[in-house]
């Protein structure tokens, strides 16, 4: 009895502070120019032509297993699609019409984040659990044109609970994937040899990745950086030395990867690390007064009065983002399950901010076999797939979903069951080649999504 009076006291008093209120600043900012990046996010497809080559123009994209009912759009669709996110996206940065601004680009983003799975990126993951929280956040309580409409009464304050939230993404992102980097390859430097050696060739930076110094330089800078950057940037006394480190950090992923809005993202979350009430302080005086003016006379022109606080978050909210949270700090680790080594069979390692940890190069012969006469035909991969499916492919997932697609392609036009058998050879991290499927297996008859483990040649070399 007493321990369940405790144990209640402890939550409520979790509760209690958890929705204690704090300047609202730091995470109007954020929702700003969360909403004004996935404009830019939004019409970068439309400038590079990706729309009609990842979306529209392929016959066959590559699938999660538990999302094969995600199907494209016709191509005129898919641009539609696109151009309504980028509408959303500013109406998010604008506070428009906010709730269903947010719910629907979370369902528009995650659809075509879910219709390729080629196109997996941790932060285009990272970006559809922000716009999950979007949705919960109120977000548009404060200096959003829903204030100005009257749809929503302003608030300078909002529970430190949002704050929170969004903390602990990036956090999570940065100490996991320092956890990651515990591999033998990553701590003696042959991931971030081949890494920045390719990345860097033909640059003023490539004569550094000769020496050997430089990649493990790199190797456990990267990882003492992700594991510490989240307690460096809580704490106030290193909180600027370890945000000028931030900056430092992404500018140059931003100019050696192709990794398009990541280290604005990333820059942005790690600004909130800040006092909630950050901004006020750095927008010059003059234009706050002027701006603050003109917005809080637009209040009173409607009778608004302006809220210190906000109404307690609701319980049901409370318990969902408990389970969230809980999925997020556990998911990561479920590779640990798997035997073998995660860097070469790949499974467990989506969704689990394990970044740049492998670079692989692949040599892959396709042969299709008739069953009965035995004549053996070859399939090219580019007479099917786009660049970046032809990338991917040398992922094991990839390519068991590639052979099933073959075998369904001979199955109609031909009529027959083929024996489709691989020479797969992958080089990993600069290592000379080896097989990572046995030639002689037919991947036809293993299941589209069985375990790569129980069928990817184990990797004996460690």
């Amino acid at each position: 009895m007493v321990e369940s009076f405790k144990m209640k006291t402890w939550i409520e008093l979790i509760i209690k502070r958890l929705d204690t209120p704090t300047d609202a600043a730091s995470v109007v900012v954020l929702r700003i120019v969360f909403g004004l990046l996935m404009f830019w996010e939004m019409v970068s497809y439309y400038y590079n032509g990706w729309i009609r080559e990842l979306y529209a123009r392929p016959q066959f994209h590559f699938q999660y297993e538990w999302f094969q009912w995600v199907k494209p759009l016709p191509e005129e669709a898919m641009y539609i699609l696109f151009a309504s996110l980028a509408i959303l996206s500013l109406m998010i940065s604008l506070g428009l019409f906010y709730r269903i601004s947010t719910l629907l680009f979370f369902l528009g983003y995650s659809y075509i984040f879910l219709v390729e799975r080629a196109t997996y990126n941790n932060h285009y993951y990272l970006i559809c659990l922000l716009s999950l929280m979007l949705i919960l956040a109120p977000l548009h309580r404060s200096w959003s044109l829903d204030v100005l409409r009257g749809n929503v009464k302003h608030t300078d304050s909002l529970p430190v609970l949002w704050l929170f939230i969004f903390r602990l993404h990036m956090g999570i992102v940065y100490f996991y994937g320092g956890i990651a980097k515990f591999d033998h390859d990553w701590l003696n430097g042959l991931t971030t040899r081949k890494l920045f050696g390719d990345a860097n060739r033909g640059t003023i930076l490539e004569p550094l990745m000769q020496y050997e110094y430089t990649p493990l330089f790199y190797a456990w800078s990267g990882m003492l950086f992700d594991l510490l950057i989240p307690f460096l940037l809580l704490w106030k006394p290193t909180r600027n030395i370890a945000f000028l480190s931030a900056v430092l950090f992404h500018t140059n992923n931003n100019f050696v990867f192709d990794i398009g809005v990541f280290p604005m993202l990333a820059l942005m979350l790690s600004l909130i690390y800040y006092d909630a009430g950050f901004p006020r302080r750095i927008v010059p005086n003059k234009i706050k007064k002027w701006v603050s003016g003109e917005y809080r006379k637009r209040l009173l022109e409607q009778n608004q009065a302006v809220s210190a606080l906000h109404s307690q978050t609701q319980p049901l909210i409370l318990a969902f983002l408990g389970i969230y949270i809980l999925i997020q700090l556990l998911v990561p680790f479920r590779h640990l399950t798997y035997p073998g080594w995660t860097s070469w069979h790949e499974e467990g390692h989506f969704f689990a901010w394990r970044m740049m940890l492998h670079q692989k190069t692949g040599r892959i012969t396709f042969y299709v076999n008739h069953p009965v006469t035995g004549e053996q035909r070859y399939a090219e991969p580019k007479d099917y797939l786009n660049f970046l499916q032809l990338k991917k492919i040398i992922k094991p997932v990839e390519l068991l979903q590639f052979v099933h697609y073959l075998d369904s392609l001979v199955q109609s036009n031909a009529g027959f069951d083929p024996i489709i058998t691989a020479k797969f050879e992958v080089s990993i991290n600069g290592r000379e080649f080896r097989d990572m499927v046995d030639p002689n297996l037919d991947l036809s008859e293993i299941p589209k999504f069985a375990p790569n483990y129980l069928w990817v040649t184990p990797f004996d070399e460690r």
